[in-house]
């Protein structure tokens, strides 16, 4: 039961920065034709996804459900590397179809396929909030896939990026992944510096809850 609320949560959370990362980087945009040519891009791909989705049975639509994503969304892979390798897309289209390309691995048992494809928006991403975002979906996917180290280099990598509302997350999953590495020392000290940095928030009280 706790391990399908921190993947709603989890979800929840990756859909917001993706939503909160197109909104912030297609309005700083120095190139915006190639911006607005991207956004369309990705809004045909979107109503593909849609199309290929709705074919598939209801009970393996929502993300936890494991099947092979390049046979069953075919047309989407194939428009998102299309996209990922075009020549003259910006490098602001080049972050968000590596990150819904990874997400949509990830949410679908598909973990190698996920940490390759998220690897990619870590190059892509130009702001600070994008880096991190970026880093965050890689560490979750390395989580999933069970390599903890991996987790624990990408979260710190993004912690590093310092984005206020982000932190919180990174420093709960640092406290994760070390227990899971069975470092409980390391585990209290994240506990520690959240609970010091942003006490009473729900990440800090959810870290103490694990360390007990």
């Amino acid at each position: 039961m706790n391990n399908l609320l921190d993947q709603k949560k989890i979800g929840i959370l990756i859909g917001a920065l993706i939503v909160i990362g197109v909104g912030v980087y297609f309005v700083q945009s120095a190139n915006e034709k190639k911006d607005q040519e991207g956004k369309s891009a990705l809004f045909k791909i979107s109503k593909t996804f849609e199309e290929e989705m709705k074919a598939l049975p209801e009970d393996q639509r929502a993300p936890g459900t494991t099947f092979d994503v390049d046979a069953k969304l075919s047309k989407t892979v194939s428009e998102l590397n299309g996209l990922i390798n075009a020549k003259n897309a910006s490098s602001n289209v080049l972050y968000e179809a590596a990150l819904r390309l990874g997400t949509l691995y990830m949410d679908h048992g598909q973990a190698d396929k996920a940490t390759s494809a998220l690897q990619k928006t870590t190059t892509f991403a130009h702001s600070n909030f994008q880096k991190a975002s970026a880093y965050y979906v890689l560490g979750v996917s390395e989580e999933r896939a069970n390599r903890m180290k991996e987790a624990v280099a990408a979260f710190q990598e993004g912690l590093a990026k310092n984005v206020d509302g982000l932190n919180g997350e990174f420093l709960l999953e640092l406290v994760r992944t070390h227990l899971k590495l069975n470092e409980k020392d390391k585990a209290k000290q994240f506990a520690e510096r959240l609970n010091k940095d942003l006490p009473s928030s729900r990440a800090a009280v959810a870290a103490q809850e694990l360390v007990k």
